[in-house]
Formats: structure tokens, C-alpha cells, sequence
């Protein structure tokens, strides 16, 4: 039966649930049920920041982004990395379904220099994708860069140590990256419209976006 609430709620279009509010925004499926289900969107973000943050590279943080890049790439919308830590495999993208004629790498040296072309990219919306690792960034940068995403409608993805994770952005989405138990896990600290909680990713999941079995990198601490 309906309560008051929800005739309110019918009845005047600017109210809704906090809940509700980024259902129906529009979105990009991440390629893994158990993270579509958990993002209130039911994918990446279309023009907002996901900001991911880990401890450690090459625990497949950047394997989270194949599938939907490959969508993206596919279709031949273009992509781009700004200030990857190690240079990019070729073949390795290409066996995930990347169109490496649809990725655009732009190499910086500063952290300056990454927000900044970032924040150009995003914002002029010719990009499909636009992927940036920073060590050193602020609220206020944060912010740019969530503008520049809602200008360009781009879905944007920011990896940054965990040791930011403390430190308030004000972007669309949070995820910390951790590994427990050999399995990839993925604390959503903030997310628009949604609720903290934490999805289990087994690394044979990425076996299907790669093509290949997903190493965890050695030496890693299982939690």
C-alpha cells in the first residue's frame, strides 16, 4: 500500500530518494554482475569521476576497466590513458578487445601536468574514456575534474594511492582496491545514490575480459 511519502513523491518531481536519485543515470556496464549490482547506476558512471584507490598496482585495478573500454573502443569511441605508471601492453589491450587505433596515451611527468590535460580532455567531450594515475591531487582538483566530467559526459577514472582514501573528494564515486583471501575486493567508500559495502571479484572473472589467467601478484599480504 502506498504511504504518504510515496504520493508525494509522485506528486511533486523535484523530491525524490536519496536512494533513488542516480538510478537512472546514465551508465556504462562494468562487465562484472557483482559491481553492476552494487553501483547505483548499474555500471561506471557516465559524466562523473571514479576515483580508485589501492595500496599496490597489479592487482587488477586496471583490469576492472577492460570490458567497458572495450565496449567503448568497439564502437569506435575513443579512449585515453593520461600518465600510465608502466607503458601499456599492445598486446595484452588488444586481447581484451581493445581498439588500440581508438586509445589515445598521453604521457606526463607531474602531477600538474596529469590533472591538467585531464581536465582538458574531459572537458571537451571528444572522449569516450579518459583514465588519469595521479599521486597527488586535492578536494579542489577533484572537483575540476568531476565538472570537466559532467561538461564532456565522460566517464572518468582516477586511480590515486590508498592513503587518499581518508582525505574528502567530491567526485561521483570511491572504490578502494584490496586484496583478501587471493580475491580482488573492492570497498565502496562513497558512491552517489548508494551505500558503503564491499564486492568480491574472484581474478577468474578477468579471465574472460583478458583472455588469459590473471595472475595475483606475489608477495601479496591475503587479508
Amino acid at each position: 500500500m502506498d504511504t504518504a511519502l510515496d504520493a508525494l513523491l509522485r506528486s511533486q518531481p523535484a523530491l525524490w530518494r536519496g536512494r533513488d536519485r542516480y538510478t537512472d543515470e546514465s551508465s556504462i556496464p562494468t562487465g562484472f554482475a557483482s559491481l553492476d549490482n552494487a553501483l547505483p547506476a548499474r555500471g561506471w558512471c557516465i559524466g562523473g569521476v571514479t576515483e580508485i584507490l589501492s595500496s599496490q598496482q597489479g592487482i587488477g585495478e586496471v583490469s576492472l576497466l577492460l570490458p567497458a573500454l572495450s565496449q567503448i573502443t568497439q564502437t569506435g569511441q575513443w579512449a585515453a590513458f593520461i600518465n600510465p605508471p608502466y607503458l601499456p601492453y599492445a598486446p595484452a589491450l588488444s586481447n581484451a578487445g581493445i581498439r588500440l587505433d581508438r586509445l589515445l596515451i598521453i604521457d606526463t611527468k607531474e602531477d600538474s601536468d596529469t590533472l591538467w590535460a585531464a581536465e582538458q580532455v574531459l572537458r571537451a567531450g571528444l572522449f569516450s574514456s579518459v583514465v588519469a594515475w595521479v599521486e597527488r591531487s586535492s578536494a579542489q582538483k577533484q572537483r575540476r575534474l568531476q565538472l570537466a566530467a559532467e561538461t564532456g559526459k565522460t566517464w572518468a577514472t582516477v586511480y590515486r594511492p590508498q592513503r587518499d582514501a581518508n582525505e574528502h573528494s567530491p567526485v561521483a564515486a570511491r572504490l578502494q582496491a584490496d586484496i583478501i583471501d587471493s580475491q580482488l575486493a573492492l570497498t565502496l567508500i562513497k558512491v552517489r545514490g548508494g551505500r558503503e559495502q564491499t564486492v568480491i571479484i574472484d581474478p577468474a572473472e578477468f579471465d574472460d575480459s583478458q583472455g588469459v589467467e590473471w595472475p595475483i601478484p606475489a608477495g601479496t599480504v591475503n587479508l
